[in-house]
């Protein structure tokens, strides 16, 4: 008697077994992958707030002969002037340059300033989102030679 060949009901049930297996590991690495994406996309939006800001207060400091005039820190509002006529000021959840808006969805900031080194450093707290998703300090030293 020949043997046929083909498939038996158990090579197609271990195929079927196989396939879910397969299935089963690409969904979970690919709920994984978009996750993480959800968890990037939220916190660009704040980095992007904190770009805007450093991109203005780094053209402030890096201005020569430029130091702080003053750092005022009120009830709501925190604020720093240079010696350019220049101010930064943070209130009603947002961070102002002069009187323009550059950053909103501002939770805190802070502004600070140390000697080291014979160098100004000011120091910038901020946390960004409503429930302070993101966190940072930053140092700047100012660029002071005349």
């Amino acid at each position: 008697m020949k043997q046929e060949h083909g498939l038996t009901t158990t090579s197609i049930i271990m195929y079927v077994i196989a396939m879910v297996v397969v299935i089963g590991i690409i969904a979970s690495i690919t709920s994984f992958f978009y996750t993480n994406v959800n968890s990037v996309d939220e916190n660009s939006e704040h980095i992007g707030e904190l770009t805007k800001f450093h991109m203005y207060f780094l053209e402030e400091t890096m201005q020569e002969g430029n130091n702080i005039y003053e750092i005022k820190e009120t009830r709501d509002t925190f604020s720093i002037s240079f010696t350019t006529g220049n101010a930064f000021t943070f209130q009603n959840h947002s961070i102002y340059f002069n009187h323009i808006k550059i950053c909103e969805n501002i939770s805190e900031a802070q502004f600070g300033a140390e000697e080291k080194n014979g160098k100004t450093i000011v120091k910038v707290f901020m946390k960004i989102g409503d429930a302070n998703e993101y966190t940072k300090t930053t140092r700047y030293v100012l660029n002071s030679n005349v």
